[in-house]
């Protein structure tokens, strides 16, 4: 394995966050934010995927779909969800993300929903490619890229059975418009990176974040984010990475739910749609960047030198 690794650009913004903080709480400034919002959470049964949930029902979400294959898993977030929020309705099914039936079916108990976060993922052990084992590989592969677009696609039609995606919708009065659809995509710092030995993972998150572009731009009415969670010390992360990078491993799951939420929930966000984000910036900075990220086409994901240049008023902003 290569010794001189590739080092990650500096963080965009001056402040770098590893824990929740009053911005991004949902009992703080987010508190009562997703009380009409109906969620779906891949991977919710361990992880961020559970904290996402804990962060969705702490600021009163009207209903969360939990799933993943564990239904233990899932029988104990929602009860730790139920202990959160006596108002929120919980879901449970378990499903293949990387079995269409199985996701169709998934979405046709989850009934009308609102915001997606397709967080379920896999992490290959750390090898090369020559001493790669090909079903590990593929299996990251299927989990990150093929359960990502299964699960989107199965929103998106459940969305537009239920008239979600049509935009003479647009012309009802404020007070009667449902929100607006969501779909927040678990990338990685490493789909910027090049780790030796992370072929399949770091590409399978550099698709995410292509991805998430196209979405966006085939997609008007939807907002979509390509979400890096943080540095968190998963089953995942403490199975797959290599010991020496346990120490950078160092932000809480409830980082990344109060940024999923906050994503979710606010609408100035929407600079950002399309784009990847990082959990670690300070929220308050990455705002006052925003102008500076749109002009100059920051958070793409490109081959450089040969850029796209991004049309301008990409953005679709829709009042709640």
């Amino acid at each position: 394995m290569a010794t001189h690794l590739p080092k990650m650009a500096p963080p965009l913004v001056p402040r770098s966050r590893h824990d929740i903080y009053d911005e991004i709480s949902p009992a703080h400034a987010l508190a009562e934010s997703a009380k009409i919002l109906a969620v779906l959470i891949t991977g919710s049964g361990r992880g961020v995927g559970r904290s996402q949930a804990i962060a969705f029902a702490q600021a009163g979400a009207k209903k969360i779909v939990l799933t993943s294959r564990s239904t233990d898993e899932l029988e104990e977030v929602k009860q730790r969800v139920e202990e959160v929020s006596k108002e929120t309705e919980v879901v449970v099914h378990t499903a293949d993300l990387t079995d269409e039936k199985s996701v169709d079916e998934l979405f046709e108990a989850a009934g009308e929903i609102d915001v997606l976060i397709n967080n379920a993922g896999y992490l290959e052990p750390c090898v090369s490619i020559r001493d790669s084992n090909p079903a590990d590989w593929t299996r990251s592969i299927d989990i990150n890229i093929k359960g990502t677009y299964l699960a989107t696609r199965a929103f998106l039609r459940s969305g537009d059975k239920f008239g979600r995606l049509d935009p003479t919708k647009l012309r009802v009065p404020e007070h009667e418009r449902k929100p607006v659809l969501t779909v927040i995509n678990t990338s990685s710092v490493g789909s910027a990176g090049t780790r030796p030995g992370f072929s399949g993972y770091q590409p399978a998150k550099s698709f995410v974040n292509r991805f998430t572009e196209f979405l966006h731009f085939e997609e008007p009415l939807v907002r979509t984010f390509a979400l890096h969670p943080g540095g968190i010390m998963t089953k995942l992360a403490k199975d797959s990475m290599p010991p020496d990078t346990h120490s950078m491993l160092v932000d809480t799951p409830e980082l990344a739910g109060g940024f999923a939420l906050w994503l979710a929930t606010q609408l100035k966000t929407d600079f950002l749609r399309g784009r990847y984000v990082s959990a670690n910036w300070d929220v308050t900075d990455l705002m006052n960047k925003s102008q500076q990220i749109i002009d100059e086409n920051l958070l793409w994901t490109r081959v450089t030198g040969q850029e796209q240049v991004m049309p301008k008023g990409t953005h679709v902003y829709l009042a709640r």
